[in-house]
């Protein structure tokens, strides 16, 4: 019986020394304003995280479109140069011919279309 009671004592000034610590107001103040700086504020924390989540994306955006216009104006410079090359470039993506030439292009039909794109 004896131990019992000491047991329910000691659950009890632990209980209460946990209580001390939130009757300490600077506790109280700092986790009140963590929860507002994380939940409730406009620019809470989330939004801080997902903001520079987006602006990693479109820095790596950046960098790839940055590669691409870098390909483009090596292809550029490579038909401006080269004739044989601006023939062939116009002759396969703009369907360009000669005067006395007769073009054919050949579509597949649409149930076909699939089974090239593998």
């Amino acid at each position: 019986m004896r131990k019992t009671l000491l047991k329910m004592i000691q659950k009890v000034k632990i209980l209460l020394e946990a209580l001390g610590a939130l009757r300490n107001r600077y506790l109280i103040t700092g986790a009140i304003a963590l929860f507002w700086v994380t939940f409730i504020s406009d620019i809470d924390l989330i939004y801080l995280l997902r903001s520079k989540q987006t602006l990693i994306a479109q820095e790596r955006q950046v960098v790839h479109y940055k590669h691409e216009i870098h390909a483009l104006y090596t292809q550029l410079e490579d038909l401006s140069s080269n004739p044989g090359r601006l023939e062939k470039f116009a002759r396969e993506h703009y369907f360009m011919k000669r005067e006395n030439e007769d073009l054919f292009r050949i579509i597949p039909p649409p149930n076909e279309a699939h089974q090239f794109s593998d």
